[in-house]
């Protein structure tokens, strides 16, 4: 499996938070999901998709 890159979800590229969604997505590990939806989050953030209510 894949490795998460080394620094913070705001840090990651656009590439690394589309692959890290894609190769993990689905996984069974509660912190993994997390991780997942912190990525989804900020790449919503940065294609103007999240709402700012949250």
């Amino acid at each position: 499996m894949p490795t998460w890159p080394n620094k913070t979800v705001p840090n990651f590229t656009n590439e690394e938070l589309a692959d890290a969604i894609e190769q993990h997505q689905g996984d069974p590990d509660p912190v993994t999901r997390q991780m997942v939806q912190g990525c989804v989050r900020e790449w919503e953030r940065r294609h103007g998709l999240a709402s700012d209510d949250t």
